[in-house]
């Protein structure tokens, strides 16, 4: 398998007025392709600014993060934004799509922006494609306060795969839906790595959910640590 995801010695410090906050403590971590890697811990031990770091969107203050054998730690603002639309899906709690544009508009502006050379006739096929994949083939034309909450994540699901990414980050995707919604989600977001070979990092506090990965790491004040090597499920 190939190496997706590198990290060495990062260090994150954030300051609250004169505190001085250790966020991320020397962590180094590696992801293949098509491997679940589940991170848990509690509330504030740092899982979600891993995250961050991990898309370019928070920087470390030290270390370096390589993505599909780029080492984006060197990149600038804009570098790191074209960077993010063609190699990372992000697949957030809180769904964050466009409200006046349709499921299928979403999706298609995904790869518009990723993609700004293709025609639209083939940018609206493939987000149709993508949406089709996860169930949502007559929820094209919906907008999405017409769209349940799983309807909604599913549409983030399709939108955050429609690029084909090496690495998809997802931040309690199913922190906002009911029990058997989420475990839809689950399963849909499993496929893709197995069927697509794309590296899932899964940030989660359902435990049935975390032991499920290839891996699963515990993050605490800060500490990454490997709790097991292989899911049994």
């Amino acid at each position: 398998m190939s190496l997706v995801v590198e990290t060495t010695s990062l260090n994150l410090v954030l300051m609250s007025g004169k505190l001085r906050l250790h966020i991320l403590k020397d962590i180094s971590m590696r992801m293949q392709a098509g491997e679940v890697v589940s991170v848990v811990g509690p509330s504030g031990s740092g899982k979600t600014s891993l995250l961050m770091v991990l898309a370019g969107l928070e920087r470390a203050d030290s270390g370096t993060v390589a993505v599909a054998g780029r080492d984006i730690t060197s990149l600038g603002e804009d570098e790191l934004a074209v960077f993010r639309r063609r190699h990372l899906g992000i697949l957030f709690q809180s769904f964050h799509l466009i409200p006046s544009m349709t499921a299928l508009g979403n999706v298609a502006l995904a790869l518009e922006i990723a993609e700004p050379g293709r025609t639209f006739g083939d940018i609206e096929a493939e987000a149709e494609a993508a949406l089709v994949e996860v169930g949502l083939g007559d929820r094209l034309g919906h907008l999405p306060s017409a769209l349940s909450g799983g309807e909604q994540q599913r549409v983030g699901l399709a939108r955050a795969m429609v690029t084909s990414p090496p690495l998809i980050l997802a931040d309690e995707p199913t922190g906002n839906l009911d029990q058997d919604t989420g475990a839809r989600v689950i399963e849909m977001l499993f496929g893709i790595a197995r069927q697509k070979g794309t590296a899932i990092l899964l940030i989660t506090h359902d435990q049935d959910i975390a032991v499920r990965a290839d891996r699963r790491l515990t993050m605490n004040h800060g500490v990454l640590t490997e709790e097991r090597e292989q899911a049994t499920a």
